[in-house]
């Protein structure tokens, strides 16, 4: 049974902590969080210990696993410190705020013997899978082309003020979002990203994030794709068309997912496939048993931080 902490409970620590309860070998220990009372919320419904530091927690605590979920900027110190304590580690995307810094974060991981998971969840997520394997399935012909849309209000009231700083986020809409188009597009295609152009705006008074961006891209596999994101006043769009050449799909990440051959669309059943922060959870768990990461290491999350980087240069 390995024991577990977790590093900020924000919202999307909720699914974390629910993928390491529902694991038959892992037990959460302590969560840590800035935030007073918050440690203890997330703690409490599962008998963990709660911490306002996790430099405490990490120094109180015997842990053999250890989730991250900071804002972006933190992330090389909270690894480091992980790393030193010989904790392996699964971190919070995008790894962090530029490609120097996940280089260093690769290095004090392979040091010290600890293994890193970056959570790139989009091969996870139930329509994804589906959609790849109807492109395996060779069903539809060669896959022509990716057009990945996305558009929300990213400078909505509530959004934590560190997302709009670029010293602790990395970058606006870019950092944050294109990590996730980026993702779904290397794993779609099984391959990485070979080239990309692109150009993005600053027109939010106030920030010094960018707030749209439009990138080309080609895989690895010779797969031309676009990313386009907005986030200024709009209705929110999550739309990712895969064109192929007997057909094409419509996959609406985290939704649903459909499918044609000229004459409408038809619903995929994505019913088969878990949970994603389960399956990531599994893989992570898997990956530790057999001494090496399964998918989404340290050098995949570092090379899409390149890629939005060369976005931004």
């Amino acid at each position: 049974m390995f024991s577990v902490g977790m590093i900020g409970a924000g919202i999307i620590g909720a699914s974390h902590l629910a993928a390491v309860a529902g694991h038959p070998d892992t037990r959460l220990a302590a969560v840590a969080d800035i935030a007073p009372g918050r440690a203890q919320q997330a703690a409490a419904p599962y008998g963990a210990h709660a911490y306002e530091s996790y430099e405490e927690m990490l120094e109180r605590e015997k842990l053999e696993l250890v989730i991250i979920n900071l804002p972006h900027g933190l992330h090389e110190a909270c690894v480091l410190a992980c790393a030193e304590k010989g904790i392996h580690i699964l971190l919070e995307k995008p790894m962090s705020v530029s490609y120097a810094s996940c280089l260093r974060m690769n290095e004090a991981c392979e040091k010290n013997g600890v293994l890193l998971q970056v959570g790139h969840v989009q091969r996870y997520i139930p329509q994804n899978r589906a959609a790849r394997a109807l492109i395996e399935s060779g069903k539809l012909g060669a896959l022509a082309m990716i057009s990945d849309l996305r558009t929300n209000n990213y400078f909505q009231p509530g959004r934590p003020r560190w997302f709009l700083e670029k010293a602790m986020a990395g970058g606006g809409i870019s950092i944050n979002y294109a990590a996730h188009s980026l993702d779904k597009i290397c794993y779609l295609t099984q391959s990485d990203i070979a080239w990309a152009t692109g150009s993005c705006t600053y027109l939010q008074p106030g920030t010094d994030v960018d707030g749209s961006a439009q990138m080309l891209l080609r895989t690895g596999s010779g797969v031309s794709a676009s990313i386009s994101l907005c986030g200024y006043s709009v209705v929110p769009i999550d739309e990712t068309m895969l064109f192929f050449a007997n057909g094409s799909l419509r996959l609406h990440t985290g939704s649903d997912l459909s499918v044609t051959c000229g004459s409408g669309y038809e619903a995929v059943d994505t019913s088969r496939y878990p949970n994603a922060f389960e399956a990531q959870w599994a893989d992570f768990i898997s990956g530790v048993r057999a001494g090496r990461i399964l998918y989404c290491d340290g050098a995949y999350g570092a090379s899409i931080v390149r890629t939005i980087e060369l976005l931004y240069h």
